[in-house]
């Protein structure tokens, strides 16, 4: 019968220690950190992916200028970015100011082809 209070009054403390502010901050501060480290981690592959995706355009992409080339790295920074340029220039027909002719129309395919967007919503 000692045994069975002794639990019960166990029991009972680690529920009231748990439900204490300073541990409900506590595990809400690992909480946060857990989700910001796992964003990190997607966010690395996304980028290491795009930065493929940029090296083999830029291989095949004609003779680009300085202002091209970044504009190149701005659009394939993210995958918002590149969303946001296959929607308006790719699918909408819209005239880019860098990124024109061939070159536009080998990017586009190459979006395309990779499927680098099919899984971003």
């Amino acid at each position: 019968m000692l045994r069975f209070a002794v639990v019960t009054f166990e029991i009972l403390a680690l529920i009231m220690i748990l439900r204490s502010a300073f541990v409900q901050f506590w595990l809400s501060d690992m909480r946060t950190t857990t989700t910001q480290w796992m964003h990190g981690i997607s966010m690395t592959i996304d980028n290491q992916q795009l930065a493929k995706f940029r090296n083999e355009i830029s291989a095949h992409v004609q003779d680009l200028t300085d202002p091209q080339t970044k504009y190149l790295h701005k659009i394939t920074s993210t995958k918002t970015e590149l969303y946001n340029f296959n929607l308006h220039y790719c699918h909408a027909g819209d005239k880019n100011p860098y990124i024109y002719g061939r070159n536009l129309r080998h990017v586009c395919g190459e979006i395309s082809r990779k499927g680098i967007l099919d899984k971003f919503t």
